[in-house]
């Protein structure tokens, strides 16, 4: 993954648009993450300042591998390993 020099982790929709994260594929991950984990982790890891960068390296897995390629590594993100 290429990130920017001048990446501006502190402006996301910038970030986003620098990473060249598309919306419709941003919505999806968004959803997807939601969905597999628990709504406080889910929603620690949408809203922390490198969450661009995890968004692009999901979009980046999606496009090469498929977007269940993407759901898997999640759901070993949330398994009970306790």
């Amino acid at each position: 993954m290429t990130v920017p020099r001048d990446l501006d982790l502190a402006n996301r929709p910038r970030a986003l648009e620098q990473l060249r994260v598309q919306s419709a594929a941003h919505s999806q991950m968004v959803a997807m993450v939601r969905g597999v984990l628990p709504e406080r982790e889910a929603g620690l890891l949408i809203g922390s300042r490198q969450w661009p960068l995890l968004a692009a390296r999901m979009q980046q897995l999606g496009e090469r591998d498929g977007t269940h390629t993407v759901a898997q590594h999640l759901n070993r993100l949330s398994a009970d390993t306790y």
